[in-house]
């Protein structure tokens, strides 16, 4: 009931959705938990993680880090609007709870800066960045045609992929609010266009997006419309849900993945693109937000773009088949996937909890 785009909806269903919370939370953390020296919670969800965090803490004497990978207010903004008093209410509540924790891991520095000089953070605030999964893992050539060859998303494209004449594009999305996908279907439009007009010598496009969501069947009509007036010639957009595996191994084998990721506060990062890279798949995102330069390096494993037009520009010249640009970005991408959680996590977390010298 809560993944909905109606306001009323929400708005009923959130206290039943809190109180459940409440007492699930409270019943394992105070009373099912072993006790132990610290507590890591991860924050958003704020309402009501914090609060039975802190006072399980307190009563517990346990040291508590909080992992900041959002800010709870911000997202709640996306569906009510940031004018709107629990908006409002929600941002007190965790910048006065947040500043009780000691400890604080921020997916980005320019979390921790906005932990200390907006929330008013005064604690231990310690960059922790992101980073791939095990399963997400750059794909051998054969292993990438037998996904290929295997999944009825690309079976019958395989061998004009495997031969560049179709070049795969990856995205994945909760269709929210915070994604906003009219700005791929204008830019893939305008390649389709290019593609038959002034451009002939730019390769098919197979578009798999990935993810459920409210707005799922919203975009869904818009590419229909669009395949009906034929303005995707050169363009194919399928939409599937796949298993953690297969989403994996999609990942490792297409060309391009595409992020629309509009940070709600700025500061935060998708998670989406950090898959990606750790799959040696190079990234395509909306880059208008503070924290972007933080894990994509422009022009070395990924691009941005804040338009329609210049997201279409990019691409025409990514799949341009007489420059190099794909594999460049190829190769950065590459690299990036060897940077795993081992050597984000163990000087950081390890650190503090004493588990690594």
């Amino acid at each position: 009931m809560l993944n909905t785009s109606n306001k009323l909806a929400f708005l009923l269903a959130a206290p039943f959705k809190v109180l459940f919370q409440i007492w699930t939370l409270w019943s394992t953390l105070a009373y099912n938990t072993q006790s132990c020296e610290w507590m890591l919670v991860q924050n958003p969800p704020s309402i009501p993680t914090l609060l039975l965090a802190i006072v399980v803490c307190h009563f517990r004497k346990i040291k508590l880090v909080i992992d900041w990978h959002n800010f709870g207010y911000s997202i709640l903004g996306l569906k009510l609007g940031q004018n709107h008093p629990l908006v409002f209410v929600a941002k007190v509540y965790e910048r006065y709870l947040g500043r009780i924790a000691q400890y604080h891991f921020a997916v980005t520095n320019a979390m921790c800066d906005v932990l200390k000089s907006d929330l008013g953070i005064r604690g231990t605030i310690l960059p922790l960045h992101d980073r791939p999964a095990p399963l997400f893992i750059p794909l051998s050539d054969a292993d990438q045609i037998a996904f290929l060859t295997r999944h009825e998303l690309t079976a019958a494209e395989v061998d004009n992929i495997i031969a560049s004449k179709t070049r795969l594009v990856v995205s994945s999305t909760s269709w929210t609010a915070d994604e906003d996908f009219s700005v791929l279907l204008d830019a893939l439009r305008s390649y389709s266009e290019s593609a038959t007009t002034d451009s002939p010598h730019l390769p098919e496009l197979l578009v798999i997006i990935t993810g459920k969501g409210p707005l799922n069947q919203h975009y869904v009509e818009k590419i229909r419309d669009l395949e009906s007036r034929q303005e995707l010639e050169m363009v194919t957009i399928k939409t599937a849900w796949l298993s953690f595996e297969d989403y994996a191994s999609l990942l490792g084998a297409a060309d391009l993945g595409v992020s629309l990721h509009m940070s709600s506060s700025g500061v935060d990062l998708p998670m989406k693109v950090v898959d990606m890279f750790g799959a040696g798949l190079p990234v395509l995102g909306y880059d208008n937000f503070k924290a972007w330069p933080e894990l994509v390096q422009e022009n070395i494993n990924g691009k941005g773009f804040s338009s329609p037009a210049q997201m279409s520009s990019i691409m025409k010249d990514i799949f341009d088949p007489t420059n190099e640009t794909l594999d460049t970005l190829k190769e950065g991408a590459v690299r990036e996937s060897k940077r795993r959680w081992s050597s984000e996590w163990d000087p950081v977390a390890g650190k503090l909890f004493g588990l690594t010298m």
